[in-house]
């Protein structure tokens, strides 16, 4: 069994195909097999409808995936929905997505050994697979962005197998094919290179040259561009009737500038295994084009890990490794328009840039396509500011929430660093000898840092400016500002922006929730709990209590019952105090019929 996203999305049996379904129901059929990992009902949601879904949207999605289990019963595949959201269980069932990621990933492989006619196999066995544009049928919102980047690794594969192909020799045979990819794609550089390098070979000079004038008159007129340098290179080889004009090796370095803009890795990088292993995988995965994306609490250490993993593959990325950050918690997010213009002067300096974002970003994707580029947005701001940014190359984002118009992002949530990252963390910045002198002492210290990194390094960094203090000490003056109405000390005030920062994310109604539902003793929370303490239906209670998930304020532990981490749940309570006033926080205590224990 097989199914095709490469062209029509069907569901191909050894009796036939079996017909998916209407255009959004093959959507979320699509979209389950391109994320093959549970997608919660809300991610279905956005991904299908965006910011504007029908009242009925969840609903219609249950539907959806009813109908889809009907159609592949008796298949092997199933469509199963846990915790964790819907996904497909493929049980040996292929997708022709993964068949040509496989190809490419052996096309590298024969490339990087120098076997050139095994890599022009792969590429045409690769290319072969699609069967017409990509997601055919498909009408969703997420459908125009994962074409794109399906689209773009078509565009890689075939480009380079034309490279390949004219180092073998095989100009007459891609001549006609590169004439086409041409067409297709006029203001493409390296195709035209490639297209006038085989009229060459071909006999066909005059053909070539007149390629060339074409390219730079479309250029010129739409963009206010001249063409790159080694395209003007050849033209004048042509020119000058020299017979070396041949395409450069298949492996050549490119001519753009190679930009190493990334910020120094931390030397006390701790822990996050896991997260450094998943995000490693995602960047170095066969095939497409690899997004990946992290969010979390500000100060969680999105931006170190980032750059840590930057770091640790830059072998890997010889083309240039990005860096920008986009500003979003300044409260003046760079716009897409100057950010582009920021990330094309990094690659072509002296560049005379287009007037418009569309047009920029359509440059930014030619110049980075086939690139073994890594580029990393930092602290995002919304899917508008970094649509327009996405290269045709690997790239990080990191962002408060996820960008849900982004559904092509390969997201992972960076958590709380458990109790022994953190104990690592705080020796590594305040000394191993100092912190297990007192083990007891430091694991009360790094359990009230609830795991955020930003906070162990506030500690430990308290710690070091206090060379005759204990960590006992130090806690305890810790424990006496968490308990304060209003945080004096600068330390705390660091401590406290991002939790600020995502508090002023809020609509009002979960602002609200976030701050009454800390006033109880326990950090743990129901939706019960939460709706006799508010006074919203429960229905609503929980709907805010999982906008307080998503902005990485409290987290899920059960079905209906979250934790506040001891950081957040003192800077809630202190906020309840301010804003909600004294009366509003004894009703939220002594909700009716119910006795909650204030903090004390």
């Amino acid at each position: 069994m097989m199914f095709t996203l490469l062209g029509p999305v069907r569901v191909v049996t050894d009796a036939g195909d079996v017909a998916p379904g209407p255009p959004q129901q093959r959507a979320l059929l699509a979209l389950l097999l391109l994320r093959n990992t549970p997608v919660p009902i809300d991610d279905v949601v956005g991904a299908l409808w965006g910011d504007s879904p029908p009242a009925s949207a969840h609903g219609t999605v249950r539907t959806y995936a009813a109908r889809l289990r009907q159609v592949l019963a008796g298949t092997g595949a199933e469509l199963r929905r846990s915790a964790s959201g819907y996904h497909i269980a493929r049980n040996g069932a292929g997708v022709d997505a993964d068949d040509f990621d496989r190809l490419v990933g052996a096309a590298r492989e024969a490339r990087r050994s120098g076997d050139l006619a095994g890599t022009a196999s792969a590429l045409r066995a690769a290319l072969d697979v699609w069967s017409g544009p990509a997601l055919g049928g498909v009408r969703a919102e997420f459908a125009a962005a994962q074409r794109t980047r399906l689209e773009e690794s078509r565009h890689t594969a075939r480009e380079q197998l034309f490279e390949a192909e004219l180092a073998l020799g095989r100009h007459e045979a891609v001549r006609a094919d590169l004439g086409a990819a041409v067409a297709d794609r006029p203001w493409d550089e390296r195709l035209t290179e490639l297209w006038m390098t085989a009229l060459h070979r071909s006999g066909q000079t005059v053909e070539a040259l007149e390629a060339f004038r074409r390219l730079r008159t479309a250029l010129s007129d739409h963009l206010g561009l001249e063409p790159g340098s080694e395209l003007q290179r050849l033209h004048q080889r042509l020119l000058r009737g020299d017979e070396s004009a041949v395409v450069p090796p298949v492996s050549a370095e490119p001519a753009a500038a190679r930009p190493v803009q990334i910020p120094p890795d931390v030397r006390d990088f701790t822990g996050r295994r896991a997260a450094v292993d998943r995000l490693c995988r995602i960047l170095t995965e066969d095939g497409g084009i690899p997004v990946a994306g992290l969010t979390g609490l500000g100060g969680s250490g999105k931006t170190t890990l980032a750059v840590h993993v930057a770091h640790v593959l830059s072998d890997l990325f010889p083309y240039g490794r990005m860096y920008l950050d986009l500003r979003a918690r300044t409260g003046g997010a760079v716009t897409a328009y100057d950010a582009l213009g920021s990330l094309l002067r990094s690659i072509r300096p002296g560049l005379a840039l287009p007037g418009t974002t569309a047009e920029r970003s359509a440059l930014w994707r030619t110049l980075t396509a086939g690139r073994d580029m890594l580029v990393v947005l930092d602290d995002a701001d919304s899917s508008e500011q970094v649509e327009p940014l996405l290269p045709a190359c690997a790239v990080v984002v990191t962002a408060s929430r996820r960008l849900l118009e982004l559904p092509a992002v390969a997201w992972q949530r960076l958590g709380p660093l458990s109790d022994e990252e953190s104990l690592r963390l705080l020796g590594e910045i305040a000394g191993h000898r100092r912190v297990g002198a007192e083990p007891e002492a430091a694991r009360e210290l790094v359990a009230a840092c609830s795991g955020h990194a930003l906070s162990v390094r506030v500690a430990a960094a308290r710690l070091l400016d206090r060379p005759l203090w204990s960590v006992r000490q130090i806690m305890a003056q810790l424990a006496d500002d968490l308990r304060q109405p209003v945080v004096m000390h600068e330390d705390c005030k660091i401590v406290d922006e991002p939790i600020r920062r995502a508090e002023a994310s809020l609509p009002a109604g979960p602002a609200q929730v976030f701050r009454l539902a800390a006033l109880a003793a326990s950090p743990v929370r129901t939706v019960a709990e939460v709706s006799t303490m508010t006074g919203l239906p429960r229905a609503e209670a929980r709907a805010a209590l999982e906008d307080l998930v998503d902005a990485h304020l409290i987290e899920a532990v059960d079905v209906d019952t979250y934790r506040y981490a001891v950081l957040i749940q003192a800077f809630a309570r202190r906020r309840a105090e301010q804003v909600e006033g004294p009366d509003r926080c004894r009703a939220a205590l002594a909700g009716p019929g119910r006795r909650l224990v204030a903090v004390a």
